[in-house]
């Protein structure tokens, strides 16, 4: 009789130390470890799949959501890749999602991964951490080969579920069944160019009319293959038994659905040609824990644009809250539209951690924001910046409570993500409308004479007024920040004159001047120097002396005529007073082409002043009534009755 076999110890003797250990291989994993690469550092990514990229590959997720146009240049490189092999749909401003082949995705991720000598460990879940006063000291692996101890001096929890945080004792929010976001199975049909018998398997649901089924969207490749996404219901991804028992239920669901797109169609559309072709690695998961972080991002602070002095990150996307018990499309959730807004590095740091970072979905903000902020354009965003505050602390040998925020920003900026709420705007630029008033308290009680409307830093504005007084003029001024006015400041007073000019120029980065000219030369031009704080504040630092001839600060060419880039846009009152006309001209002055016109409300214009922005046109004015008004969107927003602007 042969001895049995011997048994393969439980733990194995090897034990890896690493400078960096990535555990999850989704986006913000990738974009983590290829960020914190750069001096060389020993990294590890693990990862439960087979395949890198997340959600975005293993969880069927064939569509950047969020604007694939501003992420950073290692981003940029995955785009290209998949653009130059025709895999990836053209960007379009105004498309809320931009599909890709998921399976090249993964390959092209993997490739960007190996060059770098990052290591990746596939088929590997960490299953304990050892922790010591609050510092992660290794890690556990469960792998097929059995259990392996990893040191790590970082790590990077880019589970999405704080699998980490949460082994490491940091507190983490769980909503379980019926709170949270739900799932969605993916799968895709092929069309065989013939019609196939419908099969609908004992035990499957079956629908008769398009109000029955689950949220249900179609996808159509140039290839004829089909992706359809169905949304899953009920079930707590976070929790494993509750999560298997979906993947079970989805799998009944989706045949149920197949007969359906089968034998009744959806959105005029049958798929009587069509046969299942794949269904995703695993089921695509919303939502599972999320941790509480030095600061937990709201839903107000996401609607507000917030300005965040330590932002690593910009989230483009709009809200996207799936009602949680709810299968049916109808009343599918809140879908609302949010302007660019900072990411804070504090929302990634777990409440007293000193080598843990969280980016991704599992970041630190309620429900709401989290909807937003999940997509992966954004959480590739929040995975960069997580690297590189890696990178410092390791190379520099400091917690993250001693990391240097405007250094690891200098960082970030470099490799190409823009931490200026400005950049951004493109992206669904269509479906952005801001119309609003504010009221100049006390009213200026004089004639409104010139304006100027400056975009400045991280999303805010400057406008600017004078207003000619039987004493002579005065100048006023607002900003806008966080979707707010400022209350009206009286900046200083000066002689008559019947023509002036106003204008703000930018000296250097957050730096500007606000001048006021005489253009009959009856006084010299006046001059104030405003400051932007890294929390969007304007600060006004006082008179500074007029330019001289050999230093000019030119700024009629942001005045009236406020530009950006070669682009200017100024601002006309109508025939009617109540409207106001906007001029673009696309060679600085030379000509000008009107864009359309919008509504000023009941009170005559007295004064208005427009600016190109990332989004389209921004335009601002003062009625004779003394009430001042806004207006912020895409130029298809704007009213085009005639074209007839006239200068």
């Amino acid at each position: 009789m042969q001895p049995p076999p011997a048994c393969l110890p439980a733990m194995s003797t090897k034990s890896v130390p690493y400078s960096l250990v990535v555990v999850g291989g989704g986006m913000a994993g990738v974009m983590a470890a290829l960020a914190a690469q750069g001096s060389g550092q020993k990294t590890l990514v693990i990862e439960p799949s087979n395949v890198l990229g997340g959600q975005g590959t293993a969880g069927g997720v064939a569509g950047f959501c969020g604007d694939t146009q501003r992420v950073n240049r290692e981003f940029a490189t995955l785009v290209e890749m998949l653009n130059r092999n025709g895999l990836i749909e053209p960007y379009r401003a105004n498309d809320d999602r931009r599909a890709y082949d998921l399976e090249w995705c993964a390959f092209f991720l993997q490739e960007m991964i190996t060059s770098r000598s990052i290591d990746v460990l596939f088929h590997a879940r960490v299953v304990g951490v050892a922790v010591e006063e609050r510092r992660i000291q290794s890690l556990t692996v469960a792998t097929p080969g059995g259990l392996e101890i990893v040191s790590a001096r970082f790590v990077i929890d880019a589970t999405g579920a704080c699998t980490i945080g949460r082994l490491a004792g940091f507190q983490v929010q769980h909503l379980g069944a019926g709170a949270q976001l739900p799932m969605s199975l993916y799968f895709t049909m092929w069309d065989t160019g013939r019609s196939v018998p419908p099969v609908l398997p004992e035990g499957c649901p079956r629908w008769h009319r398009e109000d029955e089924i689950p949220m249900t969207s179609l996808h159509v490749f140039p290839t004829g293959k089909v992706e359809v996404k169905m949304k899953v219901v009920g079930f707590d991804a976070a929790d494993a038994w509750d999560r298997s028992r979906a993947e079970v239920f989805a799998r009944r669901q989706m045949h149920g659905l197949i007969h359906f797109l089968q034998t009744v169609g959806y959105q005029g559309r049958r798929l009587d040609r069509h046969v299942l072709a794949g269904v995703s690695r695993s089921i695509g998961v919303r939502e599972e824990n999320r941790i509480v972080g030095e600061h937990v991002l709201t839903e107000a602070e996401a609607r507000h644009g917030v300005i965040f002095a330590d932002a690593v990150a910009v989230n483009t996307y709009h809200i996207d809250y799936h009602w949680p018990d709810r299968a049916e499309r109808a009343g599918t959730g809140v879908t609302d539209m949010l302007d660019p807004h900072h990411l804070p590095l504090r929302m990634m740091i777990p409440k007293g951690a000193k080598n843990l970072l969280v980016p991704g979905r599992g970041a630190s903000g309620d429900q709401m924001a989290m909807s937003a902020f999940r997509v992966m354009a954004v959480v590739a965003q929040m995975g960069y910046a997580a690297g590189h505050a890696a990178r410092i602390c390791l190379e520099e040998h400091v917690d993250l409570d001693q990391l240097s925020v405007p250094k690891l920003q200098a960082a970030i900026e470099a490799g190409g993500q823009s931490l200026d709420l400005s950049d951004y705007g493109e992206y669904l630029c269509d479906q952005r409308l801001t119309v609003e008033s504010f009221d100049p308290q006390p009213p200026a009680v004089g004639t409104i004479a010139a304006s100027v409307l400056a975009p400045l830093q991280n999303g805010c504005f400057l406008f600017a007024w004078t207003v000619a007084g039987l004493a002579g003029h005065s100048v006023h001024m607002a900003c806008r920040r966080e979707k707010q006015w400022t209350e009206v400041v009286e900046v200083a007073q000066f002689p008559a004159t019947p023509r002036i000019g106003i204008g703000v120029a930018v000296t250097e980065r957050g730096s500007y001047v606000l001048q006021v000219w005489d253009r009959e030369g009856i006084w010299a031009a006046q001059q104030w120097r405003l400051q932007q704080t890294a929390d969007g504040r304007v600060l006004m630092m006082g008179a500074v002396p007029p330019p001289s001839e050999s230093e000019p600060m030119r700024p009629d060419e942001l005045g009236q005529d406020a530009g950006k880039g070669g682009v200017q846009m100024r601002a006309t009152i109508m025939a009617d007073p109540k409207r106001i006309g906007v001029l673009m001209s696309p060679d600085r002055g030379n000509t000008w082409i009107c864009q359309g016109e919008i509504d000023a409300g009941t009170a005559a214009v007295a004064s208005a002043a427009a600016a190109p922005t990332a989004t389209g046109v921004a335009v601002a004015w003062i009625a004779v009534n003394g009430r001042g008004g806004f207006w912020h969107g895409g130029q298809t927003r704007l009213d085009r009755p005639g074209l007839e602007c006239g200068d």
